[in-house]
């Protein structure tokens, strides 16, 4: 027989916890005689949070008695008293697993349904004076549930509780929808089931369709990526790893010397997908791509930084048969298809694997061009491809190489390993090519090396359009080179534009400009520093809240954002606009 034992109230207090006061109404006491029910509440009844308690469908907190004694061998108590874990109505005989969402009860002259489950937090924890309470009581699967009042009345203790509307039992009790949301996150069948159920609250339901929009998303993610296969590794340097990946069952995606391959590495202890983009350092029309990779080391001035997931993960981890999770290549750092204009070639550190792609590419369609490949690093040990370059040189006279070695070691000869000793520098590009402003300009490395070089070769008088460059990695104190110089070609001339652009969390609004790329480079460019990672529609780390306005993408992003937000490092506006940013 189910009954009312108790009903329990309390208006919100201030409490004492961890040295903190806490605002609270989880401290309820029964009350004598009938009470008033209220469709958002019992009367003297109150929540000091009303986002995570209280509201329509939170209306009154039922846990049953049957549970006590459970819990008091359990925790060796003799202490506990009606409303001990904050309930509204301590009752008789309904059990999680006996108890449906949907089923309607008559207590008093008030009607019921059951909504949801209790959402245990800390403040539980601090009624029962056991600090993992929370956690405890949602792996018991003794939690409760929340009555939604249909009609309002009055009940009183000693109340017969009389079934209503009860569902089927084949319908989801409380102890299966709490084990569907906290256990069995993957069960997609019946997270559909659960959404059929009316009754069920927006809160839960909610969270369940966001789990079924992500399982879309992820099977969409899972078309745009393909299992590549690690055929080799070579070693090219002391710090530079060079990865083969192809694939036995289809033909590779085509791609242009200098552009990128995404992928996506599920590494143990990443709370999740790690997506990546690392140039593809082989000439277009092979039967692999190849991915040089430097393992990136904690930075020495700050050892107690993180070094770089991906990068050690694959010179840690990574092996021959191996399997890489790869999307088809991309990016706009690419080999220019004007064949009459010289190519400077200009690199640092890892920031030769583009440069090595466009050569290859160069010398495979006979290209009759001049080259310059001017390219810095440490010193042998860590010069990646020198053999490879040195032949080159050797066998392709139109190509002209100068290699600088910062710190050469006493095994590095000059003239046969490197030309210039000394951090590589603008003097040394005047030096070793003939200046032509029209010519391609190709830059790749560290961020402060980008920087000047960039700069430098702008002052020098190459045209703005001849320079092309890749930043190949992100911190927050890069100065964002490509907003930089787009901000120097729109004050070159007027750059028309209907559209108004609104940063809403920076109270800045400012007319949309035609000479950027995306609308990263125009908010970096007005001193805004939104996250970014990739810069290329992939990792989503962008992801920005778009409140009005319509975008287009270029190039399309892997994965589309989900609805009201928008990858900024990929799109332009198409009308006015405005972002949470």
């Amino acid at each position: 027989m189910m009954k009312l034992l108790s009903v329990n109230v309390s208006l919100p207090k201030e409490v004492s916890y961890k040295g903190k006061t806490v605002r609270t109404g989880i401290y309820k006491e029964p009350v004598n005689g009938r009470i008033a029910i209220k469709k958002l509440n019992l009367e003297g009844d109150g929540q000091a949070d009303l986002i995570g308690h209280g509201g329509e469908m939170r209306a009154v907190y039922v846990y049953s008695y049957d549970n006590y004694a459970p819990w008091a061998q359990e925790l060796g108590r003799n202490d506990f008293s009606y409303g001990q874990f904050g309930e509204n109505f301590t009752v008789q005989g309904m059990l999680d697993h006996e108890i449906h969402i949907g089923d309607q009860f008559k207590i008093g002259t008030a009607i019921f349904e059951v909504s949801q489950p209790r959402v245990p937090c800390y403040k539980l924890a601090m009624k029962m004076d056991v600090p993992d309470f929370y956690s405890r009581i949602l792996k018991s699967g003794r939690l409760g549930f929340y009555f939604r009042v249909l009609t309002e009345g009055e009940v009183g203790a000693g109340d017969a509780i009389i079934p209503h509307k009860i569902q089927s039992p084949a319908g989801i009790n409380i102890s299966q929808i709490n084990e569907l949301m906290y256990f069995d996150k993957h069960n997609y069948e019946a997270i559909e089931k659960a959404l059929s159920l009316k009754a069920l609250s927006p809160g839960w339901s909610d969270t369940f369709k966001d789990r079924l929009a992500k399982k879309e998303r992820e099977i969409e993610e899972q078309k745009a990526y393909q299992a590549l296969r690690v055929s080799k590794i070579v070693e090219e340097s002391e710090t530079i790893r060079s990865y083969y990946l192809s694939t036995p069952d289809e033909e590779l995606a085509s791609f242009q010397a200098g552009q990128f391959l995404p992928i996506k590495l599920d590494i143990p202890r990443q709370y999740q997908s790690v997506y990546r983009t690392y140039t593809i350092s082989n000439a277009p029309g092979e039967s692999y791509y190849r991915l040089s990779i430097k393992r990136e080391d904690a930075p020495a001035d700050t050892p107690n930084a993180y070094p770089g997931v991906s990068s050690n993960y694959f010179h840690s981890h990574v092996q021959e048969g191996s399997e890489i999770m790869a999307a088809k290549p991309r990016g706009k750092f690419y080999l220019a298809s004007d064949s009459r204009l010289p190519l400077v070639f200009i690199s640092a550190g890892v920031g030769i694997t583009p440069m090595i792609s466009m050569l290859e590419a160069l010398l495979a369609q006979q290209d009759p061009r001049a080259v310059y490949f001017i390219h810095g690093a440490r010193n042998g040990k860590e010069h990646a491809f020198k053999e490879q370059i040195q032949a080159i040189q050797k066998n392709h006279p139109q190509v002209k190489a100068c290699i600088a070695y910062s710190k050469p070691l006493d095994s590095d000869t000059l003239e046969k390993d490197y030309q210039v000793k000394g951090r590589l520098h603008l003097d040394i590009i005047k030096e070793n090519i003939q200046f032509n402003p029209q010519a391609n300009f190709y830059v790749c490395g560290p961020n402060r090396f980008m920087q000047d070089m960039l700069l430098g070769l702008k002052d020098w008088g190459v045209a703005l359009d001849c320079l092309h460059f890749e930043l190949f990695n992100s911190t927050s104190e890069q100065i964002n080179l490509s907003s930089f110089l787009k901000a120097e070609q729109s004050t070159q001339g007027p750059s028309s534009s209907t559209f108004t652009f609104s940063f809403l969390d920076s109270n800045l609004e400012a007319p949309w400009d035609e000479a950027y790329e995306n609308i990263l480079e125009f908010a970096e460019a007005k001193g805004l520093s939104p996250d970014f990672s990739c810069r290329a529609g992939v990792c989503h780390t962008c992801t920005t809240p778009m409140t009005s306005g319509q975008v287009s993408y270029d190039p399309e992003p892997l994965q589309e954002p989900d609805p009201g937000e928008v990858l900024i490092c990929c799109s332009k506006p198409t009308s006015n606009i405005q972002l949470k940013l």
